[in-house]
């Protein structure tokens, strides 16, 4: 998709080139669904704030032996962040890195890495010599934002494109899901019958922003918490020590059903949102004979 075909001020669908030539897709509705670099965003001219400070991950992984610990595995200090993930014989390993310093680390060389993870790691001493090549090492690009109106008369945006999640929560897909399934219940209806307002957008908004506000806020604070006043502040040289939560999340932690609040959250989001009875019945034709809806990507 390369442009959006818009006359009198509202989105009629989009226009993308193929092997063949330029071709067009009208609608009712166009919904941007792709992603965090979303076109439709930037082409539609819909700006976003930040939500959350921008950071990068290095991601890489190391063996992992049965005596080794279970589920994740934070470690802290000396202005380094580490999160091991467990990932059966593998570790996978998130290393958080001011945002746009990759070349410097890279610069620094593995050596550099490798000794990072040793300090703050040391049972995995014996397993850093497995990172010898900067290909096995993934850079991903930390942000969060939210866009202040997530349509315009014709176009809705959906998931990231409308709200990126910080990778942190990995909660991105399941918001995007609930976000498709919210915009499903309430349009359909108003689809069909080829009669499409800025009220029925602004209510799909209404139904998931505040869910999405929240997740993000506090995505952020664990974010900002764990992360970035660790590598902003940093530690001089000296012992590091593993990363170990308050004494009352340690005891909130010992009672089942409040240890699966948070997996519920990110499983399922604050309001989870389901298909209507209406919408998993389908429908008939547009009254109109106009297509009902065009998507601008998938994300």
């Amino acid at each position: 998709m390369r442009e959006l075909v818009e006359a009198g001020g509202v989105v009629r669908g989009v226009r993308y080139r193929g092997p063949d030539g330029w071709h067009e897709v009208r609608a009712l509705l166009t919904v941007g669904a792709d992603g965090r670099f979303s076109r439709v965003r930037r082409l539609a001219g819909l700006r976003a704030v930040a939500t959350a400070q921008p950071i990068d991950v290095l991601w890489f992984r190391l063996p992992r032996r049965p005596a080794d610990p279970e589920g994740l595995v934070p470690a802290v200090g000396a202005g380094h962040f580490l999160l091991l993930v467990d990932r059966g014989d593998q570790w996978q390993i998130a290393a958080a890195i001011p945002k746009g310093t990759y070349r410097e680390q890279r610069a620094a060389g593995l050596e550099a890495l490798r000794r990072t993870v040793a300090a703050l790691v040391p049972w995995l001493g014996d397993r850093v010599g497995a990172l010898d090549d900067w290909r096995r090492v993934a850079v991903l690009s930390v942000a969060s934002d939210r866009l202040a109106r997530w349509y315009r008369p014709g176009l809705l945006l959906l998931g990231d494109a409308a709200h990126v999640m910080s990778p942190f929560g990995g909660n991105g897909i399941n918001y995007a899901v609930q976000d498709a399934v919210a915009a499903a219940n309430r349009l359909s209806a108003p689809l069909r019958a080829g009669r499409l307002s800025l009220r029925d957008l602004a209510a799909v908004q209404r139904r998931r922003d505040w869910p999405t506000r929240l997740t993000q806020a506090a995505v952020a604070l664990a974010q900002d918490t764990l992360f970035t006043r660790v590598l902003r502040r940093g530690r001089p040289a000296g012992p590091l020590r593993p990363l170990r939560p308050p004494e009352a999340v340690r005891l909130l932690l010992r009672v089942p059903v409040l240890r699966e609040l948070p997996l519920r959250w990110v499983a399922f989001g604050l309001w989870p949102v389901r298909v209507s009875d209406r919408v998993a019945r389908g429908g008939g034709p547009t009254a109109s004979g106009v297509p009902p809806a065009a998507s601008g990507g998938a994300g």
